[in-house]
């Protein structure tokens, strides 16, 4: 009976320990890093792939003169943190971001469903920046 006790509690220890380091692991490990310009009127680049359940870092900086949208419907359900000026802010869920010229917003999120989401800016002035051509296309696999 001991015996048994005693393999129970050692299997107990090593399951423990392997879910310690799987923790170790996932805090450990960093985001994929992407960037994303902003410029008059187009995104650079265009596309971006993304997978389910990877964490993203993806840092988006108006390189523009005038204040440019990000907009797509791929964020609107997942927790994301929004660091603007150093400032954090965590929010359930992203439909628009507007970002002032020569100005950064990062986006930290971890997406969960597939698909292919449309990535756009309607700012209207000085020109209509979507009938200009500023969209594109995240694809989450």
């Amino acid at each position: 009976m001991r015996l048994i006790v005693w393999i129970f509690i050692i299997g107990l220890l090593m399951v423990g320990s392997q879910e310690a380091l799987a923790d170790e692991k996932s805090s450990n490990s960093h985001p994929r890093r992407i960037t994303m310009h902003l410029q008059e009127y187009r995104f650079e680049p265009a596309q971006i792939t993304l997978k389910v359940g990877e964490e993203v870092e993806l840092t988006l900086i108006n390189d523009g003169k005038v204040m440019h949208e990000f907009i797509t419907e791929a964020l609107q359900t997942l927790s994301v943190a929004v660091v603007i000026n150093g400032i954090v802010t965590e929010t359930l869920g992203v439909a628009e971001l507007e970002i002032p010229p020569h100005t950064q917003a990062v986006l930290r999120f971890t997406p969960e469903i597939p698909g292919e989401f449309l990535i756009a800016c309607r700012a209207r002035s000085p020109k209509d920046h979507f009938k200009e051509g500023m969209a594109g296309r995240l694809l989450i696999r």
